[in-house]
């Protein structure tokens, strides 16, 4: 293939939002600068991501997938095996069987359509705005270089972040999961990472209350202060021994 030929062939088969989408990417990145200042840079707990505060936290786990392709949310998951969930667990730590390995279980990348669908529905009720700001990270390999390559970027914590504008709803016109998504009336933020199994959600009471009472969402109620890697679950692995996830 020529170089002529692959430039088309990659600039047809790579991500541009500008296709079908409603989405934007900015070139004013001032709209997300308010983050970084609220992290602990290097901490390895919650707030090293998760900007700090907002008067509650969630953290929220992308189900397990069987064999049999049956989503299976980590709540459940720890219920089958005899352990216990809450807001530190580990997949490994929930999920080892005599007969079987942690690496076997494998989770979704992002939210199951069900456990997005929900927690949209939930979050458009604690904010006036329809927009939304998204930080994607620029390190996916599927993002069309003619769309992204003079964009400016954003750098926090460990990665570099293009920001987007868009609808509310525009998570499933993605490609890969961004990063951060933020109402523009920041009523709440919903964040994750390409290493992470799980998403944080920062809002008001009111709101992760309410998500965390929908069992499909699979919540629980965390602290800004509370760690962020492994070993962290020493309710079902006391003595910390769990290989990272």
């Amino acid at each position: 293939m020529s170089r002529r030929v692959y430039r088309v062939w990659h600039n047809e088969n790579t991500w541009d939002p500008a296709r079908d989408t409603e989405l934007v990417i900015e070139d004013d990145l001032s709209l997300a600068e308010w983050i970084a200042p609220l992290l602990v840079p290097r901490s390895f707990e919650v707030r090293m991501m998760v900007p700090q505060g907002f008067n509650a936290y969630a953290r929220i786990f992308f189900p397990f997938v069987t064999e049999h392709d049956e989503h299976v949310t980590w709540a459940e998951m720890a219920r089958r095996n005899g352990t216990v969930a809450h807001a530190l667990v580990e997949k490994g730590s929930i999920t080892l069987e005599p007969e079987r390995e942690y690496q076997e279980w494998t989770t979704f990348s992002g939210f199951a359509p069900e456990q997005s669908d929900a927690l949209l529905a939930v979050l458009a009720r604690h904010t006036v705005c329809d927009t939304a700001c998204y930080l994607l990270w620029d390190g996916w390999g599927d993002l069309n270089e003619r769309a992204f390559e003079h964009k400016p970027k954003l750098h926090h914590s460990w990665r570099d972040y293009y920001l987007l504008g868009g609808p509310l709803s525009a998570l499933d016109d993605f490609h890969e999961q961004p990063n951060y998504r933020w109402p523009y009336d920041r009523a709440w933020c919903v964040v994750t990472d390409t290493d992470f199994e799980w998403a944080y959600v920062a809002g008001s009471a009111a709101c992760i209350e309410e998500l965390l009472a929908v069992p499909v969402i699979d919540a629980f109620a965390t602290l800004p202060e509370n760690p962020a890697h492994s070993g962290m679950d020493r309710i079902n692995d006391p003595d910390g021994t769990e290989p990272p996830s």
